[in-house]
């Protein structure tokens, strides 16, 4: 929240006050470089200062620390030490705007002249040429893979069929056997 010119009067001593003024527009803008960092040099001191005395407050309340004066309250001393935050704040964005003011203007210019190299230099595009290229690769003549050999479907479940006929002739199960199943294993023994 931003504190007026009016509480931060109210808010701060003489000596304070006067040092705070100058952080405030008009004046900030006429200021060289050098009274800038001088400045917020003055004005981060303060803020310190203000910093510590309301950490020292906050322990003595606590019971932790010594209570040096009773005099000013935490809360009071914090909004000081917001007052001189935002005195810093608007220091460091004027040195910030007068340093970019000097910056040379040359990179700008060298950046517009890229730019312009850029636009004026013939575009890489090659032509095709008379003919284009291959374009993709035929893949009709390129099967999926077939499948088990046609003549083997089947092989396993009739090899299958064919063990258990031979165990049943040879075994003591005994039984009749199908027809389908016992005429292969009769022929070859016969053979």
């Amino acid at each position: 929240m931003a504190i007026t010119r009016r509480e931060e009067q109210r808010l701060l001593s003489h000596d304070e006050a006067t040092l705070v003024a100058p952080s405030h527009h008009p004046e900030l803008g006429q200021l060289s470089a050098e009274d800038l960092r001088a400045l917020a040099e003055r004005i981060r001191t303060q803020q310190r200062r203000a910093r510590d005395l309301v950490r020292e407050a906050t322990r003595a309340r606590r019971g932790k620390g010594e209570a040096r004066s009773a005099t000013t309250s935490a809360e009071r001393l914090s909004e000081k030490k917001q007052v001189f935050a935002a005195a810093l704040r608007r220091v460091n964005a004027q040195f910030k705007r007068a340093g970019d003011a000097r910056k040379p203007k040359g990179a700008a210019q060298g950046l517009r002249q890229a730019l312009e190299r850029r636009r004026a230099a013939r575009p890489h595009h090659p032509q095709a040429g008379r003919h284009a290229g291959k374009g993709m690769r035929d893949t009709s003549h390129t099967e999926v893979h077939p499948g088990p050999d046609p003549r083997a479907i089947g092989s396993i479940s009739q090899g299958t069929r064919n063990n258990q006929a031979r165990r049943r002739v040879s075994g003591s199960g005994g039984g009749l056997l199908p027809v389908s199943c016992a005429s292969p294993i009769t022929s070859r023994r016969n053979q």
